[in-house]
């Protein structure tokens, strides 16, 4: 039988390149032993949190970025909150290469969507993996229950809808 477990966690980072590693750490960190997703979850983390950092003003002195891991019966939705678009758009440096966010996120998520409103931009995505049995779920659960949730708030990500700001929504776990 399987079982719906819902746990989240939220980390604010430091808007720095270098932080970027340290956002990958902490998100492959709250995921379950034996994650079939874990590299998934590094590579998506990492594209999220560098965009961030590059594209937001969140990468300007002070600023910082939040990432959220959620894990749902089968599932684990990573979310990254940054405050918004730089005013000048930044242009790719000569030479520099890779596959883009997009590309990326959208290969290896079964569910993704950015949008940005007034307070900031959010880039969520879903990863889906054969859900935890009661067993696997009990084995599991003192490792994320113990955790808490810290940074601005965002509301529930379920299915692909994307999360919603409500009243109630004040970054408590699950």
């Amino acid at each position: 039988m399987a079982v719906t477990v819902t746990r989240a966690r939220q980390q604010a980072f430091p808007g720095l390149p270098e932080q970027v590693s340290a956002a990958r750490a902490w998100a492959v960190s709250c995921l379950p032993v034996g994650c079939p997703r874990v590299d998934d979850v590094a590579l998506v983390v990492s594209e999220l949190v560098t965009n961030a950092v590059l594209h937001s003003t969140s990468g300007l002195p002070g600023g910082t970025v939040a990432v959220r891991v959620e894990l749902q019966a089968g599932a684990v939705v990573i979310s990254v909150v940054d405050a918004g678009p730089r005013p000048v758009p930044a242009r790719r440096q000569p030479g520099a290469s890779g596959w883009g966010l997009a590309d990326i996120v959208a290969r290896l998520a079964d569910a993704y969507e950015a949008t940005t409103t007034p307070a900031g931009r959010c880039a969520w995505c879903r990863l889906d993996w054969p859900a935890l049995t009661e067993q696997d779920a009990a084995a599991h659960a003192p490792h994320i229950t113990a955790q808490q949730v810290s940074g601005p708030a965002h509301g529930a990500h379920t299915g692909a809808a994307h999360p919603a700001q409500t009243p109630d929504s004040r970054g408590e776990a699950g």
